[in-house]
């Protein structure tokens, strides 16, 4: 390339450059500036959601300070692994591990785990927002500001919440996905097919992220479908889902020869009917080459259903991975013969998993060391045994976890006081299944979607693998906000029945009543 020509592209780039800088400019200068007024008015309106979310956002900031620069699960490993050599797994859907490729080239941990708790906010800033909609509730009283602000506190405050943000985990990640495709169904009395569609979007994202997105998405299309939002509305929100997750299934058959999301939903159920099947009451239904996942030890003497998935015999007995193929189909047949020998033990060990999660205190489960991830640790963690080396790819930190006081003491004694009990959240779900069954006439009203939200997030984990505490907390501001809608109606239908110009009908009421209606007519 010549000097000249050099000089001349060199020129007409600076040129493109500031005509770009110029017209962003005006585009800039054409939008509406609110005034001062209008941030003051805003600002008053929703004042202490503003003060919630300052103390909120200051509570993530000691967290971040105290425990350098996030905290590991075991599944944490892989995600990293994931995001840097991308491919479908068999264990784990790449939701997840795409965030962390697009916040690869950052190099950091700090910023990830900053992210999450961005996310946690924006989380209780949209599900406060939804709930000021006034159509969401009867004659069109919106929930006040501090009402608002107090159904989404459990997101803002609670301490396991902040924690599980910390974890590098695909939780908080899958909340905020399936957050807003829930408002953005909600969020006008009847949802246009385009909005319908980016939820199908997100809901999508969220199924890839987590498999139990795809019951969500179902029960998305299902109360669209009682509301009568209208055929191409509900058609919108199907397609705009089901051609991402197909997508994503064919990516997965071309690595793992199987059109799934996942290759797991075989050995867990299996794992789950392991804490009562007993291989006697199968009769011959039973393939002979899977009697070797039989345990004869007695059901009362038995671990916790995961233990049949990373560290029992049983499934170790037959050659290859865990979750090969031929084991996948070999367990789900056998969970299936279990089921249907012994229902009751089934519905029984289901409802005691799910019972665990109203209890008021939080006892040691499944066992001590997957508890321990779910509370801010005491001291520094390393990684473990040969990952450093391909985690440093990701970002050369030289530990897992450093732990800084006094951030970090004071974060372990926030989350032993502040956190939501498992017997509040029943409460929450009672009130919003009484506000459903209320409003049976409409079919539930629009808290019947929040409250289906919730009983699917809290009852498909330990009907189908276990109860875990993680499990529970995305379930918590969708039963937070059923409950929020039932106590509005109950509240204004109460206050529309004793207002002062609104006299008890009585039999003398309704005389005078039945004289004054000619002189109204």
């Amino acid at each position: 390339m010549s000097l000249r020509s050099a000089l001349w592209r060199r020129h007409a780039l600076s040129g493109l450059a500031e005509q770009s800088g110029r017209y962003g400019r005006s585009v800039l200068a054409r939008l509406p500036r609110p005034s001062r007024a209008a941030l003051l008015a805003f600002a008053g309106r929703h004042r202490v959601l503003l003060v919630a979310l300052a103390v909120a956002a200051l509570l993530r900031l000691v967290t971040i300070l105290g425990y350098r620069w996030a905290i590991w699960f075991p599944d944490s490993y892989p995600y990293v692994e994931l995001a840097l050599n991308p491919r479908p797994d068999v264990v784990r859907t790449f939701g997840y591990p795409f965030l962390l490729f697009l916040l690869r080239p950052l190099h950091s941990f700090a910023v990830v785990v900053t992210v999450q708790h961005l996310m946690g906010l924006a989380t209780a800033v949209i599900l406060y927002g939804l709930l000021r909609r006034p159509h969401l509730f009867r004659f069109g009283k919106a929930l006040p500001g501090w009402a608002a602000t107090l159904a989404v506190a459990p997101v803002l405050f609670d301490g396991n919440q902040i924690e599980l943000e910390h974890l590098l985990l695909s939780d908080t990640y899958f909340l905020l996905l399936v957050s807003g495709a829930f408002a953005l169904v909600l969020w006008t009395p009847k949802p246009s097919p385009r909005r319908v569609a980016a939820a199908g979007l997100l809901l999508s994202m969220a199924a890839i992220t987590r498999t139990i997105g795809l019951p969500l998405l179902i029960i998305v299309l299902v109360f669209l479908a009682i509301r009568r939002a209208g055929w191409r509305t509900v058609v919108a929100g199907a397609v705009t889902a089901i051609v991402p997750i197909a997508a994503y299934c064919t990516w997965y058959a071309s690595a793992n020869g199987q059109f799934a999301l996942s290759g797991t939903d075989g050995v867990f159920l299996y794992s789950r009917t392991m804490t009562f099947a007993d291989c006697d009451n199968f009769g011959d239904r039973l393939p002979v080459n899977a009697y070797p996942l039989c345990d004869s030890t007695p059901p009362e003497q038995r671990k916790a259903s995961h233990f049949y998935v990373w560290e029992e015999s049983q499934i170790f007995r037959y050659p290859g991975g865990i979750f090969d193929p031929y084991k996948s189909e070999l367990a789900r047949t056998f969970a299936k013969e279990a089921i249907l020998a012994q229902p009751g033990d089934y519905v029984a060990t289901v409802l005691e998993d799910f019972g665990r999660t109203f209890r008021w205190d939080r006892p040691v489960y499944p066992d001590p060391k997957t508890y321990s991830y779910y509370v801010f640790p005491t001291e520094s963690q390393e990684y473990w045994p040969g990952r450093d080396a391909s985690v440093s790819r990701y970002d050369a930190q030289a530990q897992a976890t450093h732990v800084v006081e006094p951030f970090a003491g004071f974060m372990r004694g926030y989350q032993k006081v502040v956190y939501l009990p498992g017997t509040l959240l029943g409460v929450m779900l009672l009130a919003g299944l009484a506000g459903v069954v209320a409003s049976w006439r409409r079919f539930g009203g629009y808290a019947l979607l929040p409250f289906g939200f919730a009983m699917a997030l809290l009852v498909i984990p330990p009907a189908t693998v276990l109860f875990d505490y993680r499990y529970v907390l995305p379930a918590v501001p969708f039963a937070a906000i059923a409950a929020a809608m039932a106590l509005r109606e109950a509240h204004t239908l109460y206050r529309s029945r004793h207002r002062p110009d609104n006299p008890p009908r009585t039999p003398a009421g309704t005389a005078a009543d039945a004289e004054a209606a000619p002189a109204r007519s």
